[in-house]
């Protein structure tokens, strides 16, 4: 296995956990609080990183715009992310999360003038009517979940938006540094809101603190690093590919940790939308 292979498999084990993190952190922070404590700490991580190597800490001046967007679009992700956790829940997240390859996919057509063969469009096609038919049809328990989902599938555009956005800059100035930088600006929006709406909606605890630690740690600061990295070595469509186990290890969580209902939906619709990045995913490799 190569190097960006098992870079990419790493962030897929970190961000299907996640999910569960988030919800964690929740139970004291509020989402602005989660959002610009976890990101100030990964910055602050890499931004060291990056000094004890003897490296400038900053992307070259041609990139630090793109970069700065790439900050606001990553803030933006997390936030939208950690708000649809507050009604969805965990394994609904991980599937739909699965959807983000082919919105990578279709950006890479539209905005990169990649080929899609008709296989891939027979894919995109099949995940498209799965997650829409996953997040149409939730069960009684899980009736409150809409906004949730909702929220989680715009996520995958943005996630798909930062992806495409970072291949140039990650090749030139290296997955740390820009992962650094863009943490760092993402900080500054969710701070300016954490101020007017609170960070803490309780008195924190340890449970909480230890969450905000560790997606600030492995969330934020290794799965961003190395995610960045991937994209450098092996491209967008390559990396993104392996998000589609992601909704295994969040079932494997989920199932560890929490007593979530497994739907008939999850059980249809959910292998619809990984058949789907399947079909995508081989297209892309046909002769």
């Amino acid at each position: 296995m190569s190097t960006g292979a098992l870079k990419a498999l790493t962030t897929v084990a970190i961000w299907g956990a996640s999910f569960l993190v988030i919800r964690i952190a929740l139970e004291s922070a509020t989402p602005f609080g989660v959002v610009w404590m976890r990101n100030a700490l990964a910055s602050a991580a890499l931004f060291f990183l990056l000094r004890v190597r003897g490296v400038s800490l900053l992307p070259e001046p041609r990139d630090r715009a793109r970069c700065a967007l790439l900050g606001l679009i990553v803030g933006g992700h997390l936030l939208i992310q950690t708000f649809a956790m507050q009604t969805t829940s965990t394994l609904r997240a991980g599937w739909i999360v699965a959807f983000i390859p082919v919105v990578v996919a279709v950006g890479s057509r539209l905005f990169l003038g990649m080929r899609m063969r008709p296989l891939g469009w027979l894919g995109i096609a099949i995940a498209t009517i799965g997650v829409l038919v996953f997040t149409a049809v939730r069960p009684a328990q899980l009736a409150g979940a809409g906004l949730g989902d909702a929220l989680m599938l715009i996520s995958t555009l943005t996630w798909g938006a930062y992806t495409l956005l970072s291949i140039g800059v990650v090749q030139r100035n290296g997955g740390l540094r820009v992962a650094a930088f863009a943490l760092a600006v993402s900080v500054l929006p969710t701070l300016a809101a954490a101020l007017v709406a609170d960070s803490w909606h309780s008195a924190p605890t340890a449970r909480s603190l230890a969450a905000i630690a560790f997606l600030a740690c492995c969330a934020s600061a290794l799965a961003m690093w190395l995610f960045a990295d991937a994209i450098a070595e092996l491209g967008p469509e390559r990396t993104t590919a392996f998000q589609y186990l992601q909704p295994f290890v969040t079932l494997a969580t989920s199932m560890a940790f929490l007593d979530e209902p497994i739907t008939t939906t999850q059980l249809v619709a959910g292998p619809s939308v990984l058949l789907g990045v399947w079909l995508v995913q081989r297209a892309k490799r046909a002769p």
